[in-house]
């Protein structure tokens, strides 16, 4: 799949088109990514090395600010019936219950999912086979692997590893976000919302997948985003964030900046993935999965962040 874009890369730069463009970064700024890509990666041709810089600035570009601010990070609680004042838990995992204040620095996060195109690149550049070889194979099974649907992960490290890579490459401090970054941003910097859609509200087939009995991947930039301009937060992947897991964390947390306990046996991942029913995608749904699972997984993704 990735080398057909290398090779239309190669004519599109024998027709004389060779600059990378950028809707928020200055010209001198695109250079320095170039020159930064040319110097990390010498073994890349001409036309390889302009894909990096193109993945590389595409990812600065749909960086999403998010001011920061203190919220109640947790379960909320939701009115029991329509216009009840009594609240009821939002979901049946007690990981969450504890309702505690953070407060965050000003970040930025992406406002897709990292796609299955970017991916592919950085494996290969990285010198890596693509991964599920033997469905991409299959004509039956190519609506899998459409280059804007979320990429496949099975280790944690992996995608925190392209993180970093972009990081390195712009000269910026760019990361997994961290557990409490996600949901404020999910929840519109901290606001009592549910999903993350535009308005808060899950209308199938508006802001959300339909209810058409198929539960599949949609490409990154699907349905509207919230408020923020974030896509998918809570319809499509589970994500990876940066936290190590713990069920006794939010009672532990420091109340700035938290980023997860030291240590642990397992990552957090936030929203419930495709598979999971609505009632489980939710801006407070934590989940855990091993550092490394047994093999690439297509309902859990990442995104990047900025600090």
């Amino acid at each position: 799949m990735r080398y057909l874009l290398f090779v239309a890369m190669g004519l599109i730069l024998a027709a004389g088109c060779t600059s990378v463009t950028s809707e928020t970064l200055s010209e001198s700024e695109v250079n320095e990514v170039e020159v930064r890509v040319e110097e990390r990666h010498p073994e890349l041709s001409s036309w390889q090395q302009k894909a990096v810089a193109e993945l590389v600035v595409r990812a600065l570009d749909n960086m999403a600010f998010v001011e920061g601010g203190s919220f109640m990070m947790g379960e909320f609680g939701w009115p029991c019936e329509p216009g009840s004042k009594q609240l009821c838990n939002l979901d049946i995992w007690p990981d969450n219950d504890h309702l505690h204040k953070v407060t965050l620095d000003d970040f930025y996060l992406s406002k897709y999912e990292t796609n299955l195109d970017d991916f592919d690149l950085y494996r290969e550049v990285m010198g890596r086979e693509p991964y599920a070889p033997e469905l991409r194979s299959r004509e039956d099974r190519q609506q899998l692997f459409e280059p804007n649907l979320p990429a496949w992960t099975k280790a944690w490290q992996e995608a925190k590893d392209y993180c970093l890579w972009i990081g390195e490459l712009t000269d910026r401090s760019i990361d997994m976000p961290t557990e409490a970054q996600w949901e404020f941003a999910a929840r519109n910097r901290g606001k009592k919302v549910l999903v993350a859609t535009n308005n808060g509200e899950w209308l199938p087939g508006e802001n959300a997948p339909p209810h058409d009995g198929i539960r599949r991947l949609y490409p990154v930039d699907s349905f509207p985003p919230n408020p923020l301009g974030i896509h998918h937060l809570t319809s499509n992947s589970a994500e990876w964030v940066n936290d190590w897991y713990s069920d006794t964390y939010y009672e532990e947390s420091p109340e700035n900046n938290p980023t997860g306990p030291v240590s642990g046996h397992a990552k957090v991942i936030r929203s419930g993935g495709f598979r999971t029913s609505a009632r489980a995608k939710t801006t407070i749904l934590r989940d855990k999965a091993p550092a490394v699972e047994r093999s690439y997984y297509r309902a859990l993704g990442f995104r990047c962040s900025q600090h």
